[in-house]
């Protein structure tokens, strides 16, 4: 019997293959009040600092990253699925600004909700890290200090004066997360991030989801 070849590395094939990978991003969102409030401070650093990255996307705090083909992406939603199962809904507490000094600012979340949506990435991680780390080696990353970004990217100057003017601000907000929202974009089109899918928060107990998994 004659064997096939594929030549993975034909121009067409490395076409098709970037064609269907995309970008993935698991989010908690934030009610519509503390949305407009993180909103404007992020328009004020972009008027102000001249920051570029600031007003571009709407306040979200990732829990995990990947770029990943859409074939192999189904196993990723099941985990984030089973992790939303048996993970409660939860207070989100917002307190004051912080930065990071490669060039991130951003509004801090409280102790308790921190420690909650940590306790959460560890979950996930647990659950799909052995798939991510076979088909996105090295495109992805989970959430290890939870924040909601006012502006990346920025300048060591631009760092400098929005730190001097904002650390002692105050901020303060806090709503209820109920769900997770798996969002996606395609890298050759350059289109905004979609969502694709919602995860309600249920908390329910670990061997109640496995069971009902079985049928």
């Amino acid at each position: 019997m004659k064997s096939i070849h594929i030549n993975n590395n034909h121009p067409s094939t490395l076409t098709s293959i970037r064609n269907h990978m995309l970008e993935y991003l698991l989010i908690f969102s934030c009610d519509e009040v503390t949305k407009a409030h993180i909103t404007s401070v992020k328009e004020f650093f972009e008027r102000r600092y001249g920051c570029k990255f600031a007003s571009n996307l709407t306040p979200h705090m990732a829990l995990m990253q990947c770029i990943i083909h859409e074939s192999k992406v189904d196993r990723v939603i099941q985990g984030c699925k089973k992790v939303a199962e048996t993970s409660a809904p939860f207070k989100m507490e917002l307190n004051g600004f912080d930065k990071y000094d490669r060039g991130t600012m951003y509004v801090d979340v409280a102790a308790p909700a921190s420690g909650k949506i940590l306790e959460i990435v560890k979950n996930l991680k647990t659950d799909i890290d052995k798939h991510i780390q076979q088909w996105s080696p090295a495109e992805h990353e989970y959430c290890t200090d939870p924040h909601y970004t006012i502006a990346r990217n920025m300048t060591e100057k631009q760092l400098d004066q929005a730190w001097f003017e904002w650390r002692y601000q105050q901020f303060s907000a806090s709503f209820q997360v109920n769900e997770m929202q798996l969002l996606r974009r395609s890298l050759v089109k350059g289109d905004k991030f979609q969502i694709v899918e919602r995860f309600p928060l249920k908390g329910l107990p670990s061997a109640q989801f496995v069971q009902a998994a079985l049928f």
